[in-house]
């Protein structure tokens, strides 16, 4: 006999019968929202992978004008570093030669003076004594 019939329904039986009507509304809610929300979610993944493609796009060039121009700053940065030392070869080779010159004059001078080469080495001698000991 059914319970209702009967007239000898328990509150339990109700209670059982309400949650499992509630969870099947729910459960068909759940699915519906779902089955709706799928495409819309679809939809927003592909606005965003176009908007990655267009950034992506947009950063590329300018990616690669960056590269573009700090290869050619290091360029010349090294062209630079090149000629400054060429430059300083240049003058340190001028220097010695320079220094070879003068060398030679001396020699040249002591040898054809030597008399005089003594009193002025005499001279100087006696005149770095004197200042380095009026520092005391």
């Amino acid at each position: 006999m059914d319970n209702i019939s009967s007239g000898t329904n328990k509150p339990s039986d109700t209670v059982t019968a309400i949650g499992r009507d509630l969870s099947k509304d729910t459960h068909s809610a759940i699915d519906t929202a779902a089955d709706k929300a799928q495409p819309t979610a679809d939809r927003l993944a592909s606005s965003a992978h176009a908007a990655v493609d267009r950034i992506a796009d947009k950063v590329q060039p300018t990616a690669e004008k960056l590269a573009s121009a700090a290869h050619s700053a290091t360029n010349k940065i090294a062209d630079t570093a090149n000629k400054v030392g060429d430059t300083l070869a240049n003058k340190g080779e001028k220097l010695s030669a320079t220094y070879k010159q003068y060398a030679e004059q001396g020699r040249g001078y002591v040898r054809s003076s030597p008399a005089i080469s003594v009193l002025v080495a005499m001279a100087a001698g006696y005149g770095l004594s004197k200042l380095l000991s009026s520092r005391k």
